[in-house]
């Protein structure tokens, strides 16, 4: 039986190791001690959350959230990460955890939580029909960015 919890601080080991395996997934960037590492400063922030899925003794999911504050629409959420190990698919465990995120976001204050899909994870995967089906909408906005990095 699969079972959903918040993240503690201690878990960090947990966390990271779960997001190495997506993003090694997915042929995102980083390695495991940078993930691990960064897994150790999302769990400090008081604006994050990360929710494990487990069966037994082992973590076979995550989702990951940050919450911030604008004015359109006041305290808000989005959903960074969703991973569901492949033996554990279509069996509403992604489901599950984009609830318990949803119920910390509203016990956050957040009026609505987003989610970010890009070209290639639609492509790859389908995502912005996965989600428009579990009561996410498209707004039709899009994302740009600048990077903040040396040049």
């Amino acid at each position: 039986m699969i079972s959903i919890r918040r993240a503690a601080p201690e878990d960090a080991p947990v966390l990271g190791g779960i997001i190495s395996r997506f993003f090694a997934e997915e042929g995102f960037p980083g390695t495991p001690d940078e993930l691990l590492a960064k897994a150790g400063m999302f769990l400090a922030e008081s604006a994050n959350a990360a929710f494990l899925a487990t069966e037994e003794d082992s973590v076979v999911g995550v989702a990951t959230v940050t919450t911030t504050f604008g004015f359109e629409v006041g305290r808000y959420a989005e959903l960074e990460d969703l991973y569901v190990a492949p033996g554990h698919r279509s069996a509403g465990v992604a489901s599950s955890l984009i609830e318990a995120a949803a119920a910390w976001c509203r016990s956050q204050g957040c009026g609505i939580i987003e989610v970010v899909v890009t070209p290639e994870g639609d492509q790859r995967h389908h995502l912005t029909s996965w989600y428009l089906r579990r009561g996410f909408s498209d707004e039709g906005r899009h994302i740009l960015w600048r990077s903040l990095g040396d040049d």
